[in-house]
């Protein structure tokens, strides 16, 4: 018996190996790496302590590797994986898109399994679909991820969708920031998902197109408010006795009154209005972001319109409470133009609305509505 080095594999991945000392018969070389070689090498009492130790799954099931493509022949391509391992990747059965770009010496993520017979198939799309699905999965819960995809079909409860060749399922509810008029609409288009959830039990990543527009509404309302002369039209989401919802810049919602509806739409607004019908209007006053005012009489003078000139950093004014919170008081200063007292700034002073107060003004920002104010003891 003499002693030889030989290289064991420890895992599914075929570069975690570990070079052993085994006992064996003068001139036997193993040069097996089959899944069974252990197993081999135990039966015929091969086996160092060392050796005994080690643990190795079955390379028949599919796993995440990387490798060096070394050569494209026809629709073959060799992929090295370092070593003596060398993977075979069936070109035609790739996706167009990636098997045009595989050159030689490109380094590529792949999905491989042992067929047997010292033989290793890969796929490079395999791959591809699983760190893809991985990275979605991954991105649930996180407001900062969103992906591009394709609304492919309308079934039951909502829709298949393909982001980059995964399959993802969208509740109908979750298609727009207000029910959807017309279901099929959006089949075919190409918009933005947030994946919000995994479905173990199907087995499918749960996606929004919902949380993706609430991620726009502040931008949008400080686009909107920076032309509040300007007309628009929007698509009508519901009526009520007290007027007409609108949806407008593709995530915000406001509503009509039925006193601020033209005459010949306020007479009849309730049979000759439905939902998905265009409407045009202005913005009469952003309540919050949330709560959005419309008209149809016309444009609304733009309170912020010169108070820059007026309402000058460390000027003094005279306003009256209108709310208070944990975080200040809000002061109104004229009409729709109201200013915060940040808690830090209120000097321990105790204010309740409806209150008279002398402020200072910090700063102010016309543009996002804002006035930050200091209260005068």
């Amino acid at each position: 018996m003499i002693e030889q080095e030989i290289e064991v594999q420890l895992s599914d991945d075929p570069f975690d190996t570990k070079k052993i000392t085994v006992r064996l018969p003068r001139g036997t070389k193993i040069l097996s790496t089959e899944p069974y070689t252990l197993e081999m090498m135990e039966l015929y009492g091969l086996m160092s302590p060392e050796t005994t130790k080690l643990s190795q799954k079955d390379n028949r099931q599919p796993q995440l590797g990387k490798g060096t493509i070394s050569e494209i022949n026809g629709d073959t391509a060799l992929i090295d994986m370092g070593g003596k391992y060398t993977a075979y990747c069936q070109l035609k059965s790739e996706k167009k898109e990636i098997r045009d770009q595989l050159t030689e010496g490109m380094e590529v993520d792949i999905k491989y399994r042992d067929i047997g017979g010292g033989q290793i198939i890969a796929s490079v799309s395999d791959a591809f679909d699983e760190l893809r699905e991985q990275q979605i999965i991954e991105a649930i819960g996180d407001p900062s991820v969103a992906f591009k995809g394709k609304v492919k079909e309308l079934i039951h409860g909502g829709y298949w969708i393909d982001i980059s060749g995964i399959q993802c399922f969208m509740p109908g509810s979750l298609a727009g920031m207000n029910k959807l008029w017309d279901f099929n609409e959006i089949v075919g288009k190409e918009l933005v998902f947030m994946p919000i959830n995994y479905s173990n039990e199907k087995s499918i990543v749960v996606v929004s197109h919902r949380e993706y527009l609430k991620t726009l509404i502040p931008t949008k309302v400080k686009e909107r408010r920076a032309k509040l002369d300007e007309q628009f039209t929007g698509r009508v989401t519901g009526t009520t006795k007290f007027g007409v919802f609108v949806e407008f810049d593709d995530c915000l919602t406001g509503m009509i009154p039925k006193e601020e509806l033209v005459e010949s739409a306020s007479a009849y607004f309730e049979r000759s209005i439905k939902p998905g019908d265009e409407i045009s209007c202005w913005v009469k006053d952003f309540i919050n972001d949330n709560k959005i005012t419309l008209t149809q009489t016309g444009a609304v003078e733009n309170p912020w319109s010169g108070s820059e000139e007026t309402y000058k950093p460390m000027s003094a004014h005279t306003g009256t409470v209108t709310r208070m919170t944990e975080y200040g008081a809000f002061v109104e200063l004229e009409d729709r133009i109201v200013g915060l007292i940040h808690i830090s700034n209120l000097n321990d002073k105790e204010l309740r609305r409806g209150d008279s107060v002398n402020v200072r003004v910090r700063s102010i920002s016309p543009l996002e509505q804002r006035i930050s104010l200091a209260i005068i003891d």
